[in-house]
Formats: C-alpha cells, structure tokens, sequence
C-alpha cells in the first residue's frame, strides 16, 4: 500500500497567503491544518533567526500544491477579510 504522507519534489507549490504577523501565520496555518490541506512556509526558519535583528518582521509564504490553491485561497479569504476590517 502507497503511503499517501510523502513529499513529491516535482510537486508545483503557489503562495496563498504572506504575513510578517505571528498571530496571523499561526491562525492561517492552524486554517490549513484543520482542513488537511498540505502547505509549505517559505522564509519560516528566518523567523528563528532572532540574534540577526530582532525588532525586524520577517515576511513568511505559505504555499500550498496548484490542486489544493482554490481551496485554501477560499479557506484563508475569511481570515483576510477579518484583517482588512480591523484596519479600516
């Protein structure tokens, strides 16, 4: 039996959500969990980094595989609504 849990080099990833808010990446991550759609945070280990300059934010990309983007993008539209609304 195949294990449908591994990764797939030639897998074509598209960015669907880019934050530089900790609380914004964990809620939209938390979304993408949920709802067992695989994603990958590009620039996440920079966030790690914290002795090159603490006080900068750095961007992370979550990125989900081209089957899955309409999905997620649906999925992740609440939570961009729900930011846009606190800024105005």
């Amino acid at each position: 039996m195949a294990s449908t849990d591994h990764f797939d080099p030639d897998l074509d990833l598209v960015v669907v959500f880019e934050t530089n808010d900790r609380v914004q990446l964990a809620m939209a991550t938390g979304l993408l969990e949920d709802s067992k759609i695989p994603f990958f945070a590009l620039g996440q280990i920079a966030t790690l980094v914290s002795d090159v300059d603490g006080f900068l934010h750095k961007w992370v990309r979550l990125q989900v595989p081209r089957d899955r983007e309409a999905e997620a993008r649906e999925l992740l539209e609440l939570l961009l609504q729900a930011d846009s609304g606190q800024d105005s």
